[in-house]
């Protein structure tokens, strides 16, 4: 009885071995374990036959293996990869901010060109008594001028 006992333990840890994990490491560093690699990653034979022994230690690039770094190394690599990814994603709302308020004051000189080549009245509200004023026909061809320069500068910007 015990030979078979031993016979299937045998039989278990042959097949337990038989077992292949790699570590696949794709092209942002993100680290998975598998029996198999994707296409596209590097994979290093982490447990299994020729584990260790460098017959399939080795990673399918083709290099040898990078040496391993001490935890603290790896911390602040991530540390600083993060920061960069966080000043990556602050600039990339910043930027689209800009363009949102670009757009904005282009369409709001665009209206008021418009508004004064077509020959609208155009109202404005004295700050310091609250009285409201129309633009006279003497100041309209100014007004106009600067309208122009308004939309040149917002709507042109690259």
């Amino acid at each position: 009885m015990k030979i078979w006992t031993i016979g299937f333990a045998a039989m278990l840890v042959a097949g337990a071995a038989s077992g292949q994990i790699y570590e696949c490491v794709d092209a942002k560093g993100k680290k998975e374990f598998a029996q198999s690699c994707p296409p596209g990653t590097k994979e290093r034979l982490m447990h299994g036959a020729g584990a260790g022994t460098g017959t399939g230690g080795a990673p399918s690039g083709g290099g040898a293996a990078p040496a391993s770094k001490s935890l603290a190394e790896r911390d602040a690599q991530f540390k600083k990869r993060e920061i960069e990814r966080q000043e990556a994603e602050a600039k990339a709302v910043k930027d689209q901010t800009d363009a949102a308020a670009t757009r904005r004051n282009c369409d709001d000189a665009r209206g008021q060109l418009r508004q004064l080549e077509d020959g609208m009245r155009i109202a404005r509200t004295d700050p310091n008594t609250g009285e409201r004023s129309f633009l006279e026909d003497k100041d309209r061809p100014a007004e106009l001028a600067n309208a122009k320069k308004a939309v040149d500068s917002w709507c042109n910007k690259k």
